[in-house]
């Protein structure tokens, strides 16, 4: 399913999302990020290498859905961007997945 990642107002990429834990609500997908991204990069790649991941206790990230329909999780959301790594992971949890299938 395709999603758009935000940082409150701000679109940063799209996300071709997949279940990655159905038992837990879990989605996953690599973000192809647009450039409004480059201004969080720096700040988002620190999260990563102080603690593993810039998650919602960092951003207000958000999470829409290509029918602007916006997912709710519980667990949160994550994204993980490494100076090492070319890609750009987005993971959410305990989401209700009866959402997707409306």
């Amino acid at each position: 399913m395709k999603g758009f990642l935000y940082i409150n107002d701000d679109k940063i990429g799209e996300v071709n999302f997949s279940i990655i834990d159905e038992g837990m609500g879990g989605i996953g997908g690599d973000l192809i990020p647009n450039a409004n991204y480059k201004k969080y990069q720096p700040i988002i790649q620190q999260h990563f290498e102080k603690q593993g991941i810039s998650n919602a206790d960092n951003f207000n990230f958000r999470i829409l859905l290509e029918d602007n329909r916006e997912l709710i999780p519980e667990g949160g959301i994550g994204v993980t961007d490494s100076t090492d790594f070319d890609e750009i992971y987005v993971e959410s949890t305990r989401i209700d997945l009866t959402q997707l299938k409306k």
